[in-house]
């Protein structure tokens, strides 16, 4: 059985036709069953998985917008001359003074 209609016939059985906590543990087969049929009964739907916006480093932060920027020229030249991870790394360290991760590239 599919995760949304579990979901349905979960909050049926006991919003419209009362089935008691106990009696709908054992007919669903829900692992957990009292507290994973509690949370069925709260929201209508399976709740979405993953994150909801966008999320950098806290290294990146003042860098995002440049970093963008680079990707967004990127897409006008030939793929041969497109950044990799490691040229954004150094053109941030360079031109924009980005202390992310200094001590690595000095010890190589």
């Amino acid at each position: 059985m599919k995760r949304v209609e579990l979901y349905q016939k979960v909050r049926h059985a006991v919003l419209i036709d009362g089935m008691s906590r106990p009696g709908r543990s054992g007919v669903f087969w829900v692992v957990n069953s009292t507290t994973t049929v509690d949370k069925m009964l709260v929201f209508p739907e399976p709740p979405q998985h993953g994150r909801c916006g966008v999320t950098y480093s806290r290294k990146l932060a003042g860098f995002t917008e440049i970093i963008d920027q680079i990707l967004i020229d990127d897409r006008t030249v030939h793929s041969k001359q497109r950044h990799t991870g490691g040229r954004i790394f150094e053109r941030l360290r360079d031109e924009h003074g980005s202390p992310g991760a200094s001590r690595l590239c000095e010890s190589m």
